[in-house]
């Protein structure tokens, strides 16, 4: 993920969101966007069993028993099969669940 999707993604979250400061609840306010943001994050990796993932990359995949496995797709393993035959229900890139490596 890319520090301008983020960018982005709050943006728009800012013009959706009503501000929940009243009486001065500035604490609430803030807390409520981090969570929304962070949970926002964490979600947005995940991609549908339905959606094929580009060849030659590393991804984290979750079943129906909700198990992990560590999935190298290539031109050998098929996605359509492989996820038909392992019920996996979403995967993530690896990449994407590392933290950013960006200068701060």
């Amino acid at each position: 993920m890319k520090i301008e999707d983020i960018e982005k993604r709050s943006l728009e979250y800012a013009e959706i969101t009503a501000p929940t400061y009243a009486n001065g609840d500035f604490e609430s306010t803030i807390a409520d966007a981090f969570e929304h943001g962070a949970n926002w994050r964490i979600n947005s990796v995940w991609h549908s069993y339905k959606i094929k993932p580009d060849k030659g990359k590393l991804l984290l995949v979750e079943d129906i028993d909700s198990a992990y496995d560590l999935v190298y797709l290539n031109n050998s393993n098929p996605w359509e099969e492989l996820s038909k035959k392992s019920h996996y229900m979403r995967w993530a890139y690896v990449e994407d669940l590392l933290p950013n490596k960006q200068e701060e």
